[in-house]
This record gives C-alpha cells, structure tokens and sequence, in this order.
C-alpha cells in the first residue's frame, strides 16, 4: 500500500470521525459551525500539504529521470554507440 494514500485515508477517516463529535455534541448551532468550518479548514490545507509534497515528488521523479535519459543520450553519443539503452 502506498504511504500517501494510507495518510490520505487516514485524514479523512479523522475528518468523519471528527465531523460526527461534532454533529452529535450538546451544543449550540453557532459552535457547531464553526468548530465544523474550522475542521474543515484545517483538513482543506491538509490535503493541500499532502497533495504539494506528492507534486514535488513526483516533479522530482520526472526531473531524475529526465537527467538520466539526457546522460545515457551524451554518452551514446560521444562513444559512437548507435543504439542507446534505454
């Protein structure tokens, strides 16, 4: 299982959980909503961090990749090989 997909389930696991309480505690309608939009903030930047950090992973990835692909390519060239492993 991936890593980024168990955090991610395991956030929204924690936003239902935490909605529930919520729903179901003895209070007021205004403190509900807020400690509702305020849960929801909190799980929307989150989602945001997770969601930047497997970006840069994945740009990070494609870069990698790309370097290796480009320095295969030079040295093929340079020692007269025609036909580069890719």
């Amino acid at each position: 299982m991936n890593v980024k997909n168990l955090i991610a389930g395991l956030l929204a696991g924690a936003a239902v959980g935490v909605a529930i309480g919520v729903l179901l505690a003895p209070e007021s309608g205004e403190k509900t909503k807020a400690k509702l939009k305020k849960g929801v903030r909190e799980l929307g930047d989150s989602l945001k961090e997770t969601a930047e950090g497997t970006i840069q992973s994945v740009k990070d990835r494609f870069n990698t990749r790309v370097d290796e692909f480009a320095k295969r390519g030079k040295e093929g060239i340079n020692s007269g090989n025609d036909q580069v492993k890719i």
